[in-house]
């Protein structure tokens, strides 16, 4: 029995150290976001990913070099670098998980920063500023020829309204004529009374369009949603749709309307802007994960295996457009919680919470934000 002591204490002294390790390691990726430790996940594994390979593809070129036949068959070169990843000792799983919390501390400091480089908040270098320019100049136009567009189709889709409107039994052309002065713009006539103006300020001339020009118009509508005024255009199509969303708020910085106001917010806001920001959080940085995972690979293979380079570099780009149309998504859903949270704000303080409640306040809000959204779903 006591020869059996010394190795007792051992064990228990060994599982002890792992299980505080773990708690240790448990505790940390606790306290860091899922949008910060995953993106560092998924960079440690592609880091590692494609240095195998390389190593594989370095070791065939060795024995090609000593006369050997070798097949540089790219499923087998994949396969022997997940075997390799897959029979790590437990002394490098562990420098895996380390290295991971490492990476995850220093990433989490720049998620907003990755935000904002998405954005298009470049730096004040001229060379960069130049860029930003010429991409802000770029979008400037797209806006103006969608809003061309949408007048177009304004246009064709009134030709062929107004005459099936003229030919409702209410309607007189001076009220064709007033009806489309409000559609296109211009001088109504004057000779309408009263409920002839009421009747036409209740048309919705758009009933009496074809559907196919109003399915166009929606879609024109649809993209320009994504755009601010032509004065506020940023370089990108990220902060573009942020910005405008950022506008309707009516705030000058939207990020100290969040922080001074989030207490006051109701339980399920505050749960929807927390997912939408972690969302868009995580597509950003994981957009910053795919571009750094293709210049590794571009660089680890290089011109010696310029086969691998090329579908790195496709396969990066790809994964790269992806998460920047996810980050733009993304972004949309996050600005209409910002634009719904500034109007809570503002009905909080005309009410300054002294006649009502602040969770009185909520359930009204949220009521009237149901009404809004579609399917009478809350955000």
């Amino acid at each position: 029995m006591t020869a059996s002591q010394p190795g007792n204490a051992a064990s228990v002294a060994l599982s002890t150290a792992s299980n505080s390790l773990s708690q240790l390691v448990t505790r940390i990726l606790e306290q860091l976001a899922l949008s910060a430790w995953l993106p560092a996940a998924a960079l440690t594994l592609l880091v590692t990913f494609i240095m195998r390979v390389g190593d594989v593809l370095g070791g065939r070129d060795t024995l090609a070099s000593e006369g050997e036949p070798v097949r540089l068959d790219p499923g087998a070169v994949i396969s022997s670098a997940l075997e390799q990843m897959a029979n790590i000792s437990i002394g490098g799983a562990v420098l895996l998980v380390m290295t991971v919390v490492v990476v995850t501390m220093v990433t989490q400091a720049f998620t907003f920063e990755s935000i904002r480089l998405l954005e298009g908040y470049w730096g004040v270098w001229r060379p960069v500023e130049r860029v930003a320019q010429a991409r802000a100049k770029h979008w400037r136009n797209v806006r103006k020829r969608l809003v061309k567009r949408q007048r177009r189709l304004t246009k064709r889709a009134w030709k062929r309204a107004k005459f099936r409107i003229a030919a409702e039994d209410d309607y007189t052309n001076a009220m064709v004529q007033a009806l489309g002065a409000q559609v296109l713009g211009g001088e109504a006539p004057s000779t309408l009374n009263d409920a002839q103006v009421a009747l036409v300020d209740s048309t919705d001339w758009w009933r009496y369009a074809p559907s196919d020009l109003r399915r166009r118009h929606v879609n024109v509508e649809k993209a320009l949603d994504d755009f601010p005024h032509s004065k506020h255009i940023m370089p990108t199509r990220l902060g573009n749709v942020l910005r405008r969303f950022e506008n309707d708020t009516g705030y000058e910085t939207v990020q100290d309307l969040v922080d001074r106001s989030f207490h006051l917010l109701p339980p399920s806001l505050q749960s929807s802007h927390d997912e939408q920001r972690g969302r868009l959080d995580l597509y950003c940085s994981m957009f910053l994960v795919a571009v750094s995972s293709g210049l590794i690979a571009a660089i680890r293979f290089n011109s010696t295996h310029a086969i691998y380079t090329v579908v790195s570099v496709i396969v990066a780009s790809v994964a790269a457009l992806s998460l920047y149309r996810a980050a733009v998504a993304s972004a949309r859903y996050y600005g209409s919680l910002l634009v719904a949270i500034a109007e809570f704000v503002r009905e909080a303080e005309s009410q300054s919470f002294g006649h009502e409640a602040p969770a009185q306040v909520g359930r009204s809000w949220l009521a009237k934000l149901r009404r809004k959204t579609p399917n009478g779903q809350s955000p």
